[in-house]
């Protein structure tokens, strides 16, 4: 469902509204109502609805101030602005911010709900288009991926479960997939022939492979639909007739069956697990080499645990430095950074696939293992331990000290942070800050732009309100700065100013 919500300062209209329709029946939920624009704005900088529905004139931040800081706090707010007809100016000026649901008041019943059903068809299709892309980027990331969930699964066999969970998503994993078919007699010398034999002959029968091919010692894992023994017999008869030059014996298939997806990978998990050397085949038959070796340098969750129980940032950093050498290959650095982030899990058996594929897009578009380098140094320098060895998050900490230096952005907001800073679901961070800190995450926010205002105020006999706005992020708005400071302090910055200067 849509998150919808209501603004308006007359309370019998804001009642009015939240009555006239079933809203539910169109598809949204109705999280909240707010009497001025200050009071809607803080409830956007915590809720972060889909929909608005506020008239253009209100106290406290009007409707175009309020359209202004929330779009720079997320574009993908939809306002539908409730005038009169006396406002025509104000409507050509909401134009300018993308609005183009405008309702004339007194408010037309069935006018509200073709603006909320047409806003509803442009979402889905946004959705449909964004999953798609979503989805295209994954497909090309699946490789990498499988390679990192091969390694961390063989870390934890003792563990899989959430493992498995964690990559299901990404990967695409069917709960379906319960069939497996171990080739044997697959000697290395002519693998790739027989990866892209075996390929070919499954999309000729339109059998989707769904995993990249796995090898230990002349044994072929294939994962595809093989539910009906008539697949399974076909299958068998294709492979058995595969010859290759040097051939020495005939194939043999043995095929394997789960009642579940979870359970058929951590079957074949075991059977690989025993090999020291393991390939994975790509579909156009090159291969990447898995070392299953407690030495291994590519033993991903150990250089995790070391940066993550190191005792200061300095030697945190040390660890990514020598781990991210720049003559490292940039390939390989992408998928070691890949790896490493799905191994510290964002504190989430099941991590958000948007924020995922927002990290993913990170580190595909570095193009130095140094950039590399940097963007993890955001993501786990800044973990920690605490005395009983358990992994906490510092996210908020992390949160906190970005807020510190960047107090004069206009556009600091828990969803960019979420998204963009700290590769976390907004909902995930929001709760965690006000558990950590009881207070939401704008009212801190609101509480650090105004210590700070008066900081300035104090120690530097600032008097410049304009100045001072700009200074804490309300560079565009000084009206709505004073407006804040005032609730915050009881006293309009000017006389606030006047009482420091009577000290």
């Amino acid at each position: 469902m849509l998150r919808l919500m209501i603004v308006d300062d007359e309370q019998i209209i804001r009642e009015a509204l939240s009555q006239m329709i079933d809203y539910e029946s169109l598809g949204y939920k109705l999280i909240a109502t707010a009497k001025n624009g200050m009071e809607a704005y803080d409830i956007i900088c915590d809720e972060y609805p889909d929909v608005v529905i506020t008239d253009i004139r209100m106290p406290i931040l009007n409707g175009l101030d309020l359209i202004d800081r929330s779009i720079k706090a997320d574009s993908k707010i939809t306002f539908i602005l409730l005038s009169g007809y006396n406002d025509f100016e104000y409507a050509k000026q909401a134009m300018k911010y993308g609005v183009r649901y405008y309702l004339l008041k007194p408010t037309d019943k069935n006018e509200l709900i073709d603006s909320l059903v047409s806003v509803r068809k442009e979402r889905l299709i946004e959705e449909e288009n964004r999953k798609l892309q979503q989805d295209h980027f994954l497909k090309s990331l699946h490789f990498p991926l499988e390679q990192s969930f091969i390694m961390e699964a063989l870390e934890h066999q003792d563990n899989f479960s959430p493992v498995f969970r964690k990559y299901q998503g990404l990967l695409s994993v069917p709960k379906d997939c319960q069939y497996a078919c171990i080739c044997s007699f697959v000697e290395e010398s002519y693998l790739k022939n027989f990866a892209c034999d075996v390929k070919r002959m499954l999309e000729v029968a339109k059998i989707p492979l769904l995993f990249s091919i796995l090898y230990v010692k002349n044994a072929a894992v294939l994962i595809f639909p093989a539910s009906t023994l008539v697949i399974q017999e076909e299958m068998e008869r294709q492979i058995t007739e595969l010859k290759y030059p040097g051939q020495s014996v005939t194939f043999e298939t043995e095929f394997l069956h789960k009642e579940s997806a979870e359970h058929l990978f951590h079957e074949i998990l075991l059977k690989i697990s025993r090999f020291e050397r393991i390939l994975l085949i790509k579909e156009d038959g090159c291969s990447h080499e898995i070392k299953n070796h407690i030495a291994s340098p590519w033993m991903i969750s150990r250089l995790e645990d070391s940066i993550t129980s190191a005792e200061n940032i300095l030697q945190k950093t040390a660890l990514l430095d020598s781990a991210f050498m720049d003559s490292m290959p940039l390939i390989t650095a992408r998928s070691l950074a890949l790896g490493l982030f799905l191994q510290s899990g964002v504190e989430q058996e099941k991590l958000p696939t948007d924020a995922a594929c927002d990290f993913f897009r990170r580190i595909y578009s570095c193009n130095s293992v140094q950039e590399i380098r940097d963007l993890l140094s955001v993501v786990m320098v800044q973990k920690t331990k605490d005395p009983g060895s358990q992994k906490i998050s510092s996210n908020i900490s992390i949160l906190k000290t970005y807020i510190r230096e960047h107090l004069d952005s206009e556009n600091l907001s828990l969803k960019w942070l979420a998204e963009n800073y700290l590769f976390v679901s907004v909902g995930y961070l929001s709760k965690q800050f006000i558990k950590e800190e009881g207070m939401r995450f704008s009212d801190y926010l609101n509480k650090e732009r105004m210590e700070e205002a008066i900081r300035l105020m104090t120690f530097y006999h600032s008097d410049n309100v304009k100045h001072i706005a700009r200074q804490v992020g309300f560079g565009s708005n000084p009206q709505y700065f004073s407006q804040v400071f005032k609730r915050y302090t009881g006293l309009p910055p000017t006389e606030y100013i006047e009482t420091l200067k009577n000290k």
